[in-house]
């Protein structure tokens, strides 16, 4: 009995090592296999390059008002385009890493993990068993890591993707209707300089109320912020680390 399932062993693992190689390789590394995770990545991209824009565009509606009290304030609405650009880097990488750990696994991992098992069922040594068994484990959290961490991400931005919709649309809108208000208020006082001079101090004195609606705009841009860190950065870290405890 003990003679048969060795054989099977034996054939099961060099059947796992073919088809490692040749189908399952070919369908782990085409794109078309992981179109969902990526379709949700392409999503989260989309958002993001969304609340990069709007930052932008609210930090350059507090820019023209013409008050020095309001440069801190656009420059702290500026500085989320940073944290945006990393959050953008993670997203790529993500996408781009889902052909290539596949590649890894299928095409060395598996493989070598396999023939370490084969060689084993011939010659047998614990460290050829623990070699083999970790590398066939490892591989497999490779293959699930950032599929698994898009679905957790996923669930997550279904919660407050609402929310950070009405981000991007008010900081849009705010933005338009300052920098529309400031541009004709402006252009009608632009002849005289007592006019002028009037223009700037009805600016100044509504001055309170926009940084009031700047400051309301500047805490939805932390939240947005504070949820594309944990779904894009903090979960697939989380994951990863959750595998590599496994292995």
């Amino acid at each position: 009995m003990a003679k048969y399932l060795r054989i099977a062993l034996i054939s099961v693992l060099a059947l796992t090592i073919i088809l490692s190689c040749t189908v399952i390789g070919n369908k782990l590394t085409d794109p078309a296999t992981y179109s969902h995770t990526i379709e949700v990545l392409d999503k989260n991209r989309t958002t993001v390059l969304g609340l990069t824009a709007a930052s932008a565009a609210a930090s350059a509606a507090v820019s023209a008002l013409p008050d020095d009290i309001c440069s801190p304030l656009a420059q702290e609405i500026s500085e989320f385009s940073t944290y945006f650009l990393l959050i953008l880097s993670v997203i790529y990488l993500e996408k781009y890493l889902l052909t290539i750990l596949g590649a890894v696994a299928c095409y060395m991992l598996i493989p070598l993990g396999c023939s370490a098992l084969l060689i084993n069922c011939f010659f047998p040594r614990n460290l050829l068993c623990s070699l083999g068994t970790k590398l066939v484990i490892f591989s497999t959290a490779l293959l699930l890591v950032i599929p698994t961490s898009v679905w957790v991400s996923d669930r997550i931005n279904a919660t407050y993707s609402q929310s950070i919709e009405m981000t991007v649309q008010s900081a849009n809108a705010v933005s338009e209707n300052l920098i529309g208000e400031v541009s004709d208020a402006r252009e009608e006082n632009t002849t005289v300089i007592d006019e002028a001079k009037a223009l700037l101090g009805d600016l100044s004195g509504s001055v309170a109320g926009v940084i009031e609606q700047f400051k309301n705009l500047l805490n939805r841009f932390i939240e947005a912020t504070a949820v594309m860190v944990v779904t894009t950065c903090l979960i697939p870290i989380l994951v990863i680390l959750f595998f590599l405890w496994v292995v």
